[in-house]
């Protein structure tokens, strides 16, 4: 039996040739060579479709540059030249080549310079890319970024417009509350109010949950570093939401390491934040069994520990497929879990981006029908323990500075002022109320106040509009009075534009009213410290209570015999400088050098609560703005400084020699 074998014929040289002839014509992309100078020498097929020259057009002494925008023409003899010349190559530069008739190409270019033997460059060869359409999707990006920023923007006010719309009746809700709870009540009239007060705290939960993680999602929120009892912040929590599980008789435990600080340096807020969210959620979902919160340290290093944290349940547990979205936003493990338990799905979303914000990360180990564990760690410094008894005096100490403040009140809303003039009235200030912005500015110039509260939100004149005209107003009284803001808005960057209009403080709606006391305690010393000090003419107050206190001083040292002994001597130096400096100000009539002591004194007047000197300076300034100055007057004030000064200096003699 015989065959033929065949074989294929193979393609001739010429026809090699040819081919790649072809592909060089008819590339997805543009070949160029161009000598030095830019002159081109060869193009593409592709090349000539794109900027619509004829070949002959093209090699008649056209260069690259010719073809380029304006902006690609100083580019290219600035950048792109010179670079090319200095290492033989250019690679991924986007430059915009003009078309006959004067449309616009971006190309992405690619140049080598092929050299001769002594180095010197003969051709450059480029190729490029058309990235019209990556140009494109670049544009519809932007475009895309700029409507989710608008949507986002959007999505912030109304946010801010509904927290406001609830947040104004919530205050009312919650301080008429906590005024009924103050008065004589039957027992059936504590249940209910005891009914409103959970309700409102739960609805304002709720508010609070949507704000915080808009404000999470936006990335505005930051920790904050203060010392916190660990031990304390959990067993608050638990004695807080115990109430719940002692309905369900779900035994809520704390294990916590014994090796773990007692004290540590942090945010306790969010991180009471993220326990409550689930210890709240574990009790929530559990009927039988317990809720266990676990903290155990991971390690030590000289300032800080690794602590673990993990609450376990004996719930109802989430199905497995369930585990991934679990701390997505608005989503909980079924439709059903919803209906019979409420919630918004936010606490956990919410949990995990605060655990984020703290370095760590949240995760969680199910068994359906057998119970969750959350856990997560996180690295914190250790913190000091801190003077609780000394903070509780400082809150009476808020309210005995309010007595006898005359305020100014700014609201139109009826309930907020019959729940403000009830807390001034129990707190001893006198006050009077106007119910726009426009009233406010005509109270202040015509009455003397001591602070303003003044309502963000108002007819007539709004209040960041009111506090632009007081602070315009002639006079240096208009500049330091202090004005709080009193908003229940929760809009990002409220602070900067609260302080863009002059605001000296800001506070939100629903507020505690410890809170409202601190912040008017706080800002309630200005007369006193206010630069000038006093208006010519006017006579210094008189001192109330002790001329001096060296309580803080111990409270801020935390009664560390050595390091009082220490501060006490180096304030004793201070203060017989200053007997000089004050004396040599007050005798030549130099005011620039007294403020400028008087600047320095202040930290030591605030420590040691020295309200005689602060009088007795506040006299002597008087007498310096009075032109010219009495000498006998100046002797005066010189002694009763000098007499001011030498008992503080003896008082830390004395604390000295007992330390």
């Amino acid at each position: 039996m015989t065959g033929k074998t065949c074989t294929a014929s193979l393609p001739t040289p010429e026809w090699l040739e040819e081919s790649a002839e072809d592909l060089y014509e008819n590339a997805p992309c543009g070949y160029i060579s161009t000598l030095p100078d830019g002159v081109i020498v060869r193009a593409n097929r592709t090349f000539l479709s794109w900027v619509g020259y004829t070949r002959e057009e093209l090699l008649a002494g056209m260069r690259f540059q010719d073809l380029l925008s304006v902006g690609g023409k100083i580019f290219h003899e600035t950048h792109f030249a010179p670079l090319l010349q200095m290492q033989g190559f250019v690679n991924e530069v986007q430059l915009e080549l003009v078309a006959r008739g004067g449309a616009p190409l971006p190309v992405l270019v690619n140049t080598v310079q092929r050299k001769d033997a002594a180095g010197r460059g003969v051709v450059n060869r480029t190729t490029l890319f058309n990235i019209s359409d990556r140009k494109k999707y670049e544009r519809e990006l932007v475009l895309a970024r700029k409507k989710a920023e608008q949507a986002a923007r959007a999505k912030a006010d109304f946010l801010s417009m509904v927290s406001h719309e609830i947040r104004t009746p919530m205050n009312a809700i919650i301080g008429i509350a906590s005024l009924l709870q103050r008065t004589e009540l039957s027992p059936q009239q504590q249940k209910y109010v005891r009914i409103l007060t959970s309700s409102s705290e739960n609805l304002l939960g709720l508010i609070n949950h949507i704000l915080d993680f808009s404000k999470l999602d936006a990335g505005k929120a930051t920790l904050e570093e203060r010392d916190f009892n660990l031990r304390q912040l959990v067993y608050g929590i638990i004695f807080a939401l115990n109430v719940k599980a002692e309905e369900k008789r779900l035994p809520v435990i704390a294990e916590i390491d014994e090796r773990a600080p007692e004290w540590l340096l942090g945010d306790p807020v969010k991180l009471g934040q993220v326990i409550t969210n689930l210890v709240g959620n574990a009790i929530k979902f559990t009927e039988m069994g317990a809720v266990t919160v676990n903290i155990h340290v991971r390690e030590f290093s000289q300032d800080a520990v690794s602590l673990d944290f993990a609450v376990t349940d004996t719930g109802i547990g989430i199905p497995e497929d369930r585990l991934a979205h679990i701390f997505e936003e608005f989503t909980q493990a079924n439709y059903d879990i919803g209906m019979k338990y409420g919630g918004t799905g936010l606490g956990l979303a919410i949990s995990r981006k605060l655990v984020e914000l703290h370095g760590g990360r949240l995760g969680v180990k199910s068994t359906l029908g057998k119970g969750s564990t959350f856990s997560f760690t996180l690295r914190m410094k250790v913190g000091h323990e801190q003077a609780e008894a000394a903070q509780s005096a400082e809150s009476q100490a808020s309210i005995q500075a309010i007595r006898g403040l005359r305020v100014l009140v700014a609201e139109d809303n009826a309930i907020n002022v019959f729940m403000l003039s009830q807390l001034l009235k129990q707190w001893g200030a006198s006050f009077d109320v106007v119910g726009d912005g426009r009233q406010a500015v005509e109270r202040l110039r015509s009455a003397d106040y001591d602070l303003v509260l003044m309502d963000v939100r108002m007819p007539e004149l709004d209040g960041y509009e009111a506090t632009r005209a007081i602070r315009a107003l002639p006079g240096e009284y208009f500049q330091h009075i202090p004005i709080i803001a009193v908003t229940a808005s929760s809009r990002l960057g409220l602070e900067d534009r609260t302080q863009a209009s002059g605001f000296t403080d800001f506070i939100g709606k629903p507020y505690k009213p410890a809170e409202l006391a601190a912040m008017i305690a706080r800002h309630s010393t200005w007369k006193l410290e206010w630069t000038p000090m006093a208006a010519a003419g006017d006579k210094p107050p008189a001192v109330v209570g002790p001329p001096f206190d060296l309580r803080r001083l111990h409270r801020m040292l935390e009664d560390d015999a050595r390091a009082v002994r220490e501060l006490s001597i180096i304030t004793i130096g201070s203060c017989e400088q200053y007997k000089q400096d004050f004396q040599k100000a007050l005798e030549t009539g130099n005011r620039e050098a007294f403020e400028y002591q008087f600047h320095k004194i202040r930290p030591t007047l605030e420590l040691l609560e020295a309200q005689a000197l602060r009088a007795a300076l506040r006299e002597a300034h008087v007498l310096l703005s009075e032109s010219p100055g009495s000498p006998a007057a100046a002797a005066s004030c010189v002694r009763a400084l000098h007499q001011e000064l030498d008992a503080l200096i003896d008082a830390l003699r004395a604390l000295a020699r007992r330390t």
